[in-house]
């Protein structure tokens, strides 16, 4: 990892340390256990379905199917196991059902040349009509207990969320940092085109990006479902910007070839922590999507100014 990427992730963590700081300044219950396992655990979902995104955004893709994807596994395993198939069996095959949705985007994008924005968001589409015919618009089957009870149990005084998310962190940094496939997917974000000449089979690559962002996404909708016991046909729909903006904030390039999942991390506990600080400051949630929406034009202003910046100094790039 460069010096100027070490940084960049540090000033991550620098600014949610900030936040942290003026949360407890201005509430000494921010700072409460309680609280804290409350913040650690939403920033979980958002930083499990981040990997995912981190790889495509590395990739100079985006995954924009997330929200729907995530929703449909809440509510295939709530209807599937209320129907009375047995929780384990339906969680293989509503994770065998993610891996082929993120198989179809990656395949469209890798081999049909179709844009990730278009064909993401397409998917998107699709499967929430898939979702609201299957269900006729409306779900009334509750969560597997035995989910919930997992979810919401707690090990050596932590949530087991956050030993997944612990486990997914080191599954991340190792992926990126100690493997040629993680190497890989920063010379394509970089330079597809020289990473095809330097042997690199850049088609086969860009493919596994989108299906680990769509089991991801299934992950996080189990997670989420078990955490509030319920499944609803709109519980995916603030991750649609969500875990794009952690990556951005850990100082990910938006147009791909730089970032890190670390840096994704902080990502997650920074807007974790913004969206805990808006009611201290009696402030709506409508602030919270006007500073996602700020982010990203911010993360994509930042990546333009520096292709530009490489134009100028090479100007056959």
């Amino acid at each position: 990892m460069s010096l100027a990427r070490h940084r960049t992730i540090l000033t991550a963590y620098g600014i949610a340390l900030l936040l942290f700081a003026v949360g407890t300044v201005h509430s000494l219950d921010f700072a409460a256990p309680s609280q804290l396992k409350t913040m650690l655990t939403y920033a979980s979902f958002i930083g499990i379905i981040g990997l995912g995104q981190t790889l495509c955004i590395l990739t100079g893709g985006i995954d924009l199917s997330v929200p729907w994807t995530l929703t449909g596994a809440a509510v295939l395993t709530s209807v599937m196991t209320a129907d009375g198939r047995p929780l384990g069996v339906t969680i293989a095959l509503v994770l065998a059902l993610a891996a082929v949705v993120g198989l179809v985007n990656g395949v469209g994008v890798a081999y049909a040349g179709v844009p990730p924005i278009i064909m993401t968001l397409g998917m998107n589409g699709a499967l929430q009509g898939l979702l609201l015919v299957y269900t006729d618009g409306g779900i009334s089957a509750n969560p597997p207990q035995q989910l919930t009870d997992f979810v919401l149990g707690e090990t050596l005084g932590l949530p087991t969320q956050l030993w997944i998310w612990a486990a997914v962190i080191a599954l991340g940094c190792a992926l990126l940092s100690l493997t040629t496939f993680g190497r890989r997917l920063y010379a394509i974000g970089a330079n597809r085109r020289a990473a095809e000449l330097a042997g690199v089979r850049a088609r086969r690559v860009l493919v596994a990006p989108y299906v680990l962002s769509a089991l991801g996404a299934a992950v996080t909708g189990l997670l989420v479902m078990g955490f509030t016991d319920q499944a609803f046909l709109t519980m995916g729909d603030p991750y649609l910007f969500s875990s794009a903006v952690a990556v951005a904030v850990g100082g990910a390039s938006i147009l791909g070839g730089s970032g890190h999942y670390a840096g994704t991390v902080a990502g997650a506990l920074v807007l974790t922590l913004v969206a805990s600080l808006l009611p201290l400051f009696s402030l709506g949630t409508a602030w919270l999507q006007i500073s996602y929406g700020l982010i990203l034009l911010a993360a994509v202003y930042a990546a333009g100014l520096n292709v530009t910046r490489k134009k100028r100094g090479n100007p056959d790039a």
